[in-house]
């Protein structure tokens, strides 16, 4: 296996001046994103936190998820009032969901790797699931790789009426329909030799999960079994009972954490920048969890109450306090309140965003502030694009190089290719033929005007007919084109699906069974030995 490097655009403007440390956007954050982490680390030491609850939480979670015995190892690191954690999170994709989370993993266990060397003190990687988050339309299908170079969205269907409703962690699990689904994935999985071992791996996860949560932390550790990884759900309820009192402090600091968060977003509005989220002075930033109408995003009215954007449900702010006291696993946190959240539970030296959360963690250190918070250093995590042996060698057979490809797609090369091929030639003649059908039909027409309306119609449909021949052979004339030169447009339409897939990244769109079907087990312990440079974006492995 070779790993290189491969510079890339940002994926966003704010993103590519946050990695160029233009003043306008370091200036929204606490710490530079690597070269603080000294500072950082002294920093996280002169807080507390519930490390004896938290590591009691987090082991009793993994031992449920069948944990190997070094995510263990790492749980009770956590004791160690001098350890840290890198922490990064998503959302619990079906069999993982996009590439893009694994790439995310290897992103935390590299940088705690690196970090716990230079500092000399324990650095335990932990990835966050996002189980309290309710859109399971997210989460609950793969694009599977068809042969004419497109993708098949291969959806998860459930009769579970609470999909749309309920946190993923709360969602009782189809297994009957998870069974099919799974069946009709290694339908359409080319067959090698890693094949059969698969799918008795992810058999016997799946029998063994009992939520969607479930199979997907299984996953991980199947696909990460030596490298520590220590996976938290933050919508399991005893992880929230340990966020009671952040809860309380969130409703009391409603309105200065939504107003500096405003404040902010006004202040990159100015500066021309994307918004990547949106906010209000009366939103509440926090959902709670209804019994039958499942998780409700809340408000704050003119009284001072909170309420359902829908008034399905309305607190007074003692009454919710109460709640966060009493039940705080009835509440849970949005964009703006989760890294808060995350920065309360875990003594976290930094956390690894996609460029989508860099540019949300853009809007709310101030917010962090009224919680007398510092924001962590906010480190872009690295993306993969996996090159296999036959992808390669139609780069090379083309002329084309690897970065043009997982940039721009091949289509400006099909159509040069179809043209200097005589494709264009098809389009001219047909268009010259007819131009001078309808000029030799005019003196028709002419005469039809002359002996009225009906036969002026006829006329016009006469030449009308004609046309359309000439159209229908337009059309059979590329089809055999095409046919033709059908083996070079499958091998274009395979440089496009692998390269650049849905006009992006291969990360966005791929799922790493395919990977793993492809090379093997071992895949991600080789990525993983690999010393990866965190300032390097992108990496093409071959």
């Amino acid at each position: 296996m070779q790993i290189n490097s491969l510079t890339l655009p940002a994926a966003n403007r704010l993103v590519a001046d946050y990695k160029k440390e233009a003043e306008n956007i370091t200036q929204l954050f606490d710490y530079h994103p690597y070269k603080d982490f000294h500072k950082r680390l002294q920093d996280v030491a002169e807080k507390d936190f519930d490390r004896h609850g938290l590591t009691n939480v987090l082991h009793t979670l993994n031992k449920e998820w069948g944990a190997p015995e070094e995510t263990l190892k790492q749980i009770e690191r956590l004791n160690d009032q001098q350890s840290t954690v890198v922490i990064g999170g998503q959302q619990a994709g079906l069999l993982t969901g996009p590439i893009y989370t694994i790439n995310k993993i290897i992103s935390i266990l590299e940088l705690a790797k690196q970090q716990e060397k230079l500092l000399e003190a324990p650095v335990v990687p932990v990835f966050w699931i996002a189980g309290e988050d309710h859109d399971f339309e997210e989460i609950n299908h793969i694009y599977c790789p068809k042969d004419d170079g497109d993708f098949h969205k291969l959806k998860l269907r459930t009769k579970n009426i609470d999909a749309r409703k309920k946190a993923v962690s709360e969602l009782e699990m189809d297994k009957k329909e998870l069974s099919k689904w799974v069946e009709a994935v290694f339908e359409a999985l080319p067959e090698t030799a890693h094949t059969r071992d698969i799918y008795t791996v992810i058999q016997e996860i799946q029998q063994k999960a009992s939520n969607y949560i479930d199979f997907f932390a299984r996953l991980i550790f199947a696909l990460f079994p030596n490298q520590g990884i220590v996976l938290v759900d933050s919508g399991n309820p005893a992880f929230r009972k340990l966020e009671s009192k952040c809860f309380v402090e969130l409703i009391q600091n409603q309105s200065q954490i939504s107003g500096s968060v405003v404040k902010t977003l006004e202040t990159l509005e100015k500066h021309q920048y994307p918004l990547a989220i949106e906010a209000d002075t009366s939103d509440g930033n926090i959902f709670y969890h209804d019994d039958i109408q499942g998780r409700i995003l809340l408000n704050v009215d003119e009284s001072g109450n909170w309420v359902g954007k829908q008034q399905e449900v309305s607190f007074t702010v003692e009454e919710l306090k109460d709640i966060a006291r009493n039940t705080p696993w009835k509440l849970s946190n949005n964009v703006v309140t989760r890294p808060i959240m995350q920065e309360y539970m875990f003594p976290t030296l930094a956390f690894i965003a996609g460029p989508g959360e860099i540019a949300y963690w853009a809007g709310l250190k101030a917010g962090f502030h009224v919680m007398n918070l510092q924001m962590p250093p906010v480190v872009p995590r690295f993306s993969l694009t996996f090159l296999d042996a036959a992808t390669k060698k139609l780069v090379t057979k083309y002329q084309l190089t690897v970065k043009d490809v997982i940039l721009n797609g091949v289509q400006a090369t099909v159509k040069d290719y179809m043209e200097r091929n005589g494709q264009q030639e098809i389009d001219q003649i047909t268009e010259d033929v007819a131009e001078k059908i309808k000029e030799a039909h005019q003196p028709i027409r002419e005469m039809a005007s002359e002996m009225g309306d009906d036969i002026q119609a006829l006329s016009k449909k006469n030449l009308a007919y004609l046309l359309e021949d000439i159209q229908f052979m337009n059309k059979r004339f590329h089809k055999e084109f095409e046919k033709k030169h059908s083996k070079v447009l499958r091998e274009f339409n395979q440089l496009e699906q692998v390269l650049h897939p849905h006009g992006g990244l291969q990360e966005r769109v791929w799922n790493p069974l395919f990977l793993w079907n492809h090379y093997g087990t071992e895949f991600i312990s080789q990525l993983t030995a690999f010393s990866f440079d965190m300032e390097q974006g992108h990496w093409v492995v071959e």
